[in-house]
């Protein structure tokens, strides 16, 4: 028999160099279209109940991840856990929690069945998906047109009446805003497969994913990009390996769906920035357990970051293919055409992230009440946990908006208790030690980055209270780590901003009564 298979696989891959057809991928699709997928008591029917799914075993999967995960249909409470990166629901689905189905050792026996074209599948399906909510950011662009123009425009007038009457006017925000946490948790249930694939090749193949690996680190940057380094990042970013998979992967969607085509997606970044007045804010709340907002706002930042620096991506790479021909036919003319790469798109996606956090602390700030004070402060923390996200935006952007102390406050007012009760405390601290251990029991983001290491020793060499001997020990370190949380900002450290930005000295500050006051908007004690 299993002679009889091999030459039938033989003759089946004979045939496909003669007609240029993939007759493999032919056979599995009818053997999945054929594969049983309902009850087992129907296996004795001999008609089909109206109630079966139809297509093939892998689409019919792939949609109740939409349906149910994604999309949350049934309103079982789904919400995406940066902490233990998975799902997780309020209620039962399908007989089980949301974790049931989303962990990654579920997706990647899951992988195992059926192998890189299940995961193409899936891909595909998601990419669909993500391609109709990029379209209605694309609609919702185009009918806001004139209002968002008005809205950039006034940004530095310090109008807040003018202001605030042209935000009423913006179409369907919450809609919208549920189209955009839709696609973050795409995006963030799209990682999760990536990395369990990238698992699963590495047990079976572990020289092919270190091969993506090294290769991945030293593609050209040129702009626009070859097709065959396409391929390549393509393939790098579906076992997420060589970094930026949101990024990459939005990128590669919205270059095949021709979206950021028109020039209304240059406000795209003032769009982001309205969604400071909608009304989810007033039920949303940051849970320091799972790692994010109790609404999923935490994947709305991930869309943010995603959407911008792909938009940014596409509009940049498009405007180079529409130069380069123009400048091919004056050959005579012998000046050398700019070399645009990936430094330059990193350089426009930054200043987009700097604008939106500008306009976004312009909006928060300009609300701050008295009577609005609980709805700032989730405002702030969604600001603080996007620095986080992104790797374009430096907390030294956030800073230069919203004082480092108010952060600090917020966080030790409103989650101090539930770090105190998570953190043993330390015997007899010092006072150089003191001001460091009180800032680690109130930002989410400084424990996290602590790596386990208590140790007062560690503690006082990563904090602004630091002697000078151990500030030269260490700047080599600090130097290529990422800071976490806004409580780690030493006293000495100097704000830097991006050149170019667009956000950069313009208009009044809306903090100037925040910087000379001891108390701020909030209590300090």
């Amino acid at each position: 028999m299993e002679s009889l298979i091999q030459r039938h696989i033989s003759i089946i891959h004979l045939a496909e160099q003669h007609i240029s057809m993939d007759l493999t991928t032919g056979i599995r699709e009818v053997l999945l279209m054929e594969t049983f997928t309902g009850p087992v008591a129907n296996l004795h029917l001999f008609e089909k109940p109206d109630s079966l799914q139809s297509g093939t075993a892998i689409e019919i999967i792939c949609n109740w991840y939409i349906e149910n995960i994604v999309k949350d249909v049934f309103d079982a409470g789904v919400m995406f856990s940066p902490t233990y990166n998975c799902f997780k629901s309020s209620q039962l689905i399908a007989g089980h929690l949301a974790e049931s189905f989303t962990r990654k050792k579920e997706l990647k026996a899951l992988l195992r069945i059926f192998g890189g074209y299940g995961f193409d599948r899936i891909d595909g399906m998601m990419r669909e998906h993500m391609a109709a909510l990029l379209n209605c950011i694309d609609t919702s662009l185009r009918s806001n047109r004139e209002v968002l123009e008005t809205i950039a425009g006034n940004l530095n007038s310090g109008d807040h009446v003018e202001r605030e009457a042209n935000l009423k006017q913006i179409l369907e925000m919450e809609s919208l805003i549920g189209f955009c946490i839709q696609a973050g948790q795409t995006i963030a249930f799209r990682k999760i497969l990536a990395e369990a694939a990238g698992e699963v090749l590495e047990e079976k193949a572990p020289l092919i994913v270190s091969l993506l690996s090294g290769v991945s680190k030293q593609l050209p940057t040129d702009i626009p990009e070859k097709d065959e380094v396409k391929r390549l990042r393509k393939v790098a970013n579906s076992i997420d390996v060589g970094g930026g998979h949101d990024m990459e992967w939005m990128h590669s969607i919205m270059e095949e769906a021709g979206a950021a085509s028109d020039g209304s997606w240059t406000l795209l970044p003032h769009l982001f920035a309205t969604f400071m007045v909608s009304n989810i804010w007033t039920t949303t709340t940051y849970d320091i357990t799972t790692g994010g907002f109790n609404n999923n706002l935490h994947c709305l930042a991930r869309c943010i970051n995603a959407v911008i620096a792909g938009s940014e991506f596409v509009r940049l790479e498009r405007t180079e293919q529409q130069r380069q021909p123009l400048s091919n036919g004056h050959a005579a003319e012998m000046v050398e055409p700019d070399i645009v790469s990936r430094t330059t798109v990193e350089a426009n996606i930054k200043s987009a992230m700097q604008l939106y956090v500008k306009c976004s602390a312009v909006i928060v700030l300009d609300s701050w009440g008295d009577n609005n004070r609980s709805l700032i402060i989730p405002k702030l923390v969604f600001l603080d946990q996007l620095c986080d996200i992104s790797c374009y935006l430096p907390r030294s952007t956030l800073e230069i908006h919203v004082p480092y102390a108010i952060l600090r406050s917020i966080y030790r007012q409103h989650y101090g208790s539930s770090f105190a009760a998570m953190i043993p405390e330390q015997s007899t601290p010092s006072p150089r030690q003191s001001p460091l251990i009180s800032l680690n029991h109130s930002s989410p983001a400084a424990r996290s980055n602590r790596g386990g290491n208590s140790t007062p020793q560690s503690s006082v060499q990563n904090s602004g209270y630091s002697n000078a001997s151990s500030l030269q020990h260490g700047a080599g370190e600090k130097q290529t780590r990422r800071r976490s949380g806004p409580l780690e900002y030493g006293t000495n450290r100097k704000v830097k901003f991006v050149e170019g930005s667009s956000s950069e000295g313009q208009g009044p500050s809306p903090l100037p009564r925040f910087a000379v006051s001891r108390s701020g908007p909030l209590l300090y004690k």
